[in-house]
């Protein structure tokens, strides 16, 4: 019996996932593209705090960027799942890429 139970629902999931793949495949895309863009908002707005770059492809979350960037993907769009990552971002400075290489290289300081 259970067998028959697990044949029957794994039938109707493929069936309803065939159904609806396209828009699964949508919704998920839109779903990442609006974290992403939640990211780059924040970076918008703020600049490197060494040497002032505001591009905001050239910066990062200094030192828990990749971090920050990972759980922006995994997490949902609404306020409270990303208290962990807004957590993380307060307990980061603002670096372009060439000041944060410079810096893992000792030829700078944190001001």
């Amino acid at each position: 019996m259970f067998l028959y139970v697990t044949k029957h629902i794994n039938k109707s999931m493929n069936t309803h996932y065939k159904q609806y793949q396209e828009t699964i495949k949508r919704t998920t895309k839109r779903n990442y593209q609006k974290r992403q863009i939640w990211l780059n908002d924040y970076l918008s707005e703020k600049s490197c705090i060494h040497c002032g770059e505001s591009e905001t492809m050239c910066l990062s979350f200094y030192p828990h960027d990749k971090k920050i960037r990972s759980m922006s993907r995994r997490v949902g769009i609404n306020e409270k799942s990303r208290e962990k990552v807004k957590e993380y971002i307060d307990n980061s400075k603002i670096l372009c890429y060439n000041c944060k290489i410079k810096l893992e290289n000792d030829l700078i300081e944190l001001l």
